[in-house]
């Protein structure tokens, strides 16, 4: 077994010396840990939804690939050293790209792709969350003890000393902010408006990735050490535990059906979680080391990036059953679609011998009529 989603250098070395006592798959996880000091995160690929553009990380150039969505044509353009994050406000049409390497954040203009300007944080930024109705986004920012707000209307930014965190969600109805720690058996939550912080004990540690059902008000958190996945009521903050796979990785939520698909990575599994009933509906066989995952509402498809397997698994989730395997490039680690058009994106982890490999993977033959 091997880590997952967020392949994140400082967990992912010290949970490969601890699970990793032998085996072919240890064996094989290691010759594909990234460089040290490079991070790579879930969010490597996001979609513009208004331009059906998709914006893929290209950490080796230092800056990002654009793909129309409906053409394929793609280019691309620098940001700064090893970005490893990007996230879109819709309602603005600018787009955010995390830049480790070079400690801020880089504002794409999404009418012409030009970056405009550039956002400072603390040392490392890591993740990206960014509140469209407030037009503020949260950087999470590695071996830091602070997050950096980015008001994104007059372009300052300010750190908040919250502690260290890893994945950041927002709750754009409340204005608060959710902060995970790999580490920390606590949720951390930040009032948006105010900044104050409180703490919802959740017991668990190794929570790695979260998705919010904006319908059912309910806030996801996979926890790979306990192999559950924690569900929070926005409203009154209560919690349960739903019991899924070993190593419950990524985490995606069809808004119209309220399914939830949960990639459990040592199992070669997807949990599918009815949000309605908070029950495990069904557990459906993918490939090798399932990482990412993607919902298709308009046409109900899951697209599941199989990170050994160089592949994707098609799930037509009324039947809950694979019915495409489609190759996806090397070790697909995020996976974005388009609902409007049907296209399908992996990212694809970056090789420190070649830099000159493909960042991303259009899944063609994945397209499937409503």
């Amino acid at each position: 077994m091997t880590s997952c989603l967020r392949l994140f250098f400082r967990a992912f070395t010290a949970f490969l010396l601890g699970a990793c006592a032998s085996g072919s798959a240890c064996a094989q996880a290691l010759t594909s840990v990234p460089p040290a000091g490079t991070l790579l995160s879930d969010r490597g690929i996001a979609l513009n939804a208004a331009a059906h553009k998709i914006y893929a990380i290209d950490q080796a150039h230092g800056g990002v690939v654009i793909i129309n969505s409906r053409t394929g044509a793609a280019k691309s353009i620098a940001t700064g050293t090893r970005p490893d994050a990007v996230a879109v406000n819709n309602a603005t049409n600018r787009i955010y790209v995390v830049n480790s390497g070079a400690g801020n954040v880089s504002v794409i203009d999404g009418a012409d792709d030009q970056v405009t300007g550039t956002f400072k944080t603390d040392r490392r930024p890591y993740y990206i969350a960014v509140n469209e109705a407030t037009n503020k986004a949260y950087v999470s920012n590695t071996f830091s003890k602070v997050m950096t707000v980015l008001d994104l209307a007059t372009g300052s930014p300010s750190d908040w000393p919250i502690g260290s965190g890893d994945a950041v969600v927002v709750d754009s109805k409340n204005d608060q902010v959710y902060l995970l720690g790999y580490e920390d058996p606590n949720l951390r939550i930040m009032n948006g408006a105010t900044g104050e912080v409180t703490r919802e004990p959740v017991g668990s540690i190794h929570a790695w990735a979260p998705a919010i059902d904006e319908g059912l008000r309910k806030l996801y958190v996979t926890r790979v050490g306990s192999a559950d996945v924690l569900v929070v009521d926005l409203e009154s903050r209560a919690h349960t535990v739903i019991k899924v796979g070993n190593y419950p990785c990524a985490i995606a939520v069809n808004p119209k059906t309220h399914m939830a698909y949960v990639t459990n990575y040592a199992d070669n599994t997807v949990s599918v979680i009815d949000g309605v009933s908070g029950t495990v509906r069904g557990t459906i066989p993918v490939g090798s080391h399932p990482q990412s995952v993607a919902v298709d509402p308009n046409r109900n498809r899951v697209y599941v990036g199989n990170v050994q397997g160089n592949n994707i698994s098609v799930i037509d989730a009324s039947r809950m059953k694979v019915i495409q395997t489609l190759p996806a490039g090397s070790h697909p680690y995020a996976v974005v679609t388009d609902p409007e058009t049907g296209a399908v994106y992996t990212g694809n982890m970056p090789d420190p011998e070649n830099t000159e490999a493909p960042v991303y993977t259009a899944v063609i033959a994945a397209k499937a009529t409503k």
